[in-house]
């Protein structure tokens, strides 16, 4: 996937869920129960086990529930994968929050320093044996704690390429997330921060889809480390490897 103009990560739309608008709070927590019922199964069978009769019966509401706040079941496809892009625009928010201030902390007030190059090779090393350690507790905790996310990353992506409703909201996720690697890079002082944050990002995904086949209990995260650790080696020669 080449960047474009696109994939600055800037300018996102808000999302905007397609369904029946809830009046009230009540009607508004039961429409929430049908798509996050939605979304347990597309994490476990598919998008193509999304069917009225089925959401209804594990969201344990009536029939005529479903068929009220979504008209027909595109529009419930459309609806769930706009949850999953709310809850997968909160994780990477929460991780950053979690990245960024510990980082600025070790950088302290020397960015300018870190910029040029001048920061001494200790302070280098500390840097990035922090950003490795970081990074691999991410991979950790997505193919762990946040597996169904990622399995329903993987039906949101095909979706996407055949769902031109589902594509605006897989370019919402890709801009959000790529123009927060890309601000990284940036601040790492890579002179190309939008082609090294098209490869870190490539990276990442195939590292998750290795670990969803494996099993995080049968993933090397100490191989992880040493792929990010000679990622960054080759992106990042000139500051991290004087």
């Amino acid at each position: 996937m080449t960047p474009d103009g696109a994939e600055s990560g800037a300018g996102d739309k808000s999302l905007i869920y397609q369904g029946r608008k809830a009046s009230r709070a009540k009607s508004e927590h039961r429409r929430r129960l049908i798509l996050e019922a939605a979304l347990r199964i597309v994490i476990r069978e598919g998008v193509r086990g999304i069917r009225h009769r089925a959401v209804a019966k594990e969201a344990d509401v009536p029939l005529a529930a479903t068929t009220y706040y979504f008209k027909d079941i595109q529009e419930l496809i459309v609806d769930t994968f706009t949850l999953y892009t709310e809850k997968a625009l909160n994780v990477v928010n929460r991780f950053t929050e979690r990245f960024y201030q510990p980082l600025q902390q070790l950088v302290g007030g020397n960015l300018a320093e870190l910029q040029a190059g001048n920061l001494s090779d200790e302070a280098l090393n500390t840097m990035l044996d922090y950003l490795v350690a970081q990074l691999t507790l991410y991979v950790r905790e997505q193919v762990g704690e946040e597996r169904d996310m990622l399995i329903a990353e993987q039906a949101f992506r095909y979706e996407a390429i055949v769902n031109e409703r589902i594509r605006e909201l897989a370019l919402m996720h890709r801009r959000a997330l790529f123009g927060k690697i890309e601000e990284f890079m940036q601040m790492m002082s890579s002179a190309t921060p939008r082609e090294d944050a098209e490869l870190l990002l490539g990276l990442f995904h195939s590292v998750e889809y290795s670990a969803l086949l494996l099993g995080a209990e049968n993933t090397d995260f100490d191989h992880v480390s040493t792929t990010l650790k000679r990622q960054f080696s080759l992106l990042l020669p000139a500051l991290l490897y004087k």
